[in-house]
């Protein structure tokens, strides 16, 4: 019997600081050397500014244009997140530097795209943040609730940074 190929993939939001949870994940893919990916998914435009968008655009390929442009900003960020990380986290930085490190951005509901991108790309688990901090812990917010209902494989979710 072989032994499937560990993957990790960790999700992240731009908003707020995420280098707590891409440590946690790159240490989790050196210690079982599991192969690690991280996720950021966008969230579609609202239904209603779509349309409007739509309605204004009239010309498809310059709408497509300008919503690839959105999602090609996004990996710059995305990027330059992980870089600023790897300056702060030598368990990133060497896992980055074992090329075991790849990254992508998705558009959509963040729960369901996260759930369905781990599923379909044979992900062991998924780890992200809890995005929310009462008074006395940190609990899971509504897109890692999201996720946890509707994922197939164990959710890690890290705490918020001390």
């Amino acid at each position: 019997m072989t032994q499937e190929k560990k993957r990790i993939l960790c999700s992240v939001g731009m908003r707020g600081n995420c280098d707590h949870v891409l440590e946690q994940a790159a240490d989790l893919a050196l210690v079982t050397g599991a192969d690690l990916h991280i996720l950021h998914v966008a969230k579609s435009f609202p239904e209603d500014m779509f349309n409007t968008l739509k309605t204004n655009i009239r010309d498809r390929d310059t709408l497509s244009a300008l919503l690839e442009q959105r999602l090609e900003e996004r990996r710059l960020e995305l990027a330059q997140k992980v870089e600023t990380a790897c300056t702060r986290y030598p368990s990133l930085q060497k896992a980055v530097q074992e090329q075991r490190v790849t990254q992508s951005v998705r558009e959509g509901y963040p729960g369901s795209v996260i759930a369905h991108f781990a599923t379909d790309g044979g992900f062991s688990m998924i780890v992200m943040a809890a995005n929310k901090q009462g008074s006395t812990a940190s609990y899971a917010g509504k897109i890692t609730k999201g996720v946890i209902k509707r994922a197939t494989v164990p959710v890690v979710v890290v705490p918020a940074a001390p």
